[in-house]
């Protein structure tokens, strides 16, 4: 039981590492050789643990997606009982998250940008991530009561992921004032 708790702790420890890279530096441009660089493995453990860069890539993107409940949802939705007051609030946490984490945008999106055309799992990974993001939405616009919901949750996912992904290119979050002043036509 002691190996596999080691075992366990070892693995979260590179997806950990790894996560933090990947996020500052991107997937192509962080080799393995930066993840092990702070672990203190070698190439031969992290390769037991994950038989290519690209199954530690779908490791982090599953921690990235239990992540986003938590720093994003959990928080967004205690902000209000009013289906449409949550919405906002999704808006409005994530841009407080992007200013304090230097306009970081959805890794899941840029994972799938990185490998779109170059491995099928990472992609799809990036879709699913949007498709949770518009369910979440969905499920709001019809506590909300709204006329042709999935049609509004499509079209709120749409301005919620280009705002990020503008306020992360530009480097400044302005970008979800914009964002905030459409919603309100949907709302």
């Amino acid at each position: 039981m002691a190996d596999t708790a080691a075992t366990s702790l070892k693995r979260q420890e590179i997806v950990d590492q790894a996560y933090r890279l990947f996020y500052d530096g991107g997937f192509h441009a962080t080799g393995v050789d930066a993840v092990m660089a702070d672990t203190g493995i070698s190439k031969r453990t992290l390769y037991k643990y994950f038989p290519s860069k690209e199954h530690l890539i779908e490791a982090v993107l599953q921690k990235y997606g239990t992540e986003v409940d938590a720093l994003l949802f959990r928080p967004a939705l205690a902000r209000s009982d009013d289906p449409r007051g949550q919405i906002r609030a999704i808006f409005d946490v994530r841009r407080e998250a992007m200013d304090g984490n230097g306009y970081l945008g959805c890794l899941a999106s840029k994972a799938a940008g990185e490998y779109v055309g170059k491995h099928e799992g990472i992609t799809a990974n990036g879709a699913r991530a949007s498709l949770y993001i518009e369910g979440r939405f969905l499920e709001l616009c019809e506590k909300a009561g709204m006329t042709d919901a999935a049609l509004r949750a499509r079209q709120i996912n749409l301005l919620f992921q280009g705002a990020i992904q503008t306020s992360q290119v530009r480097g400044t979050t302005e970008t979800f004032d914009a964002a905030r002043q459409a919603l309100e036509l949907f709302l």
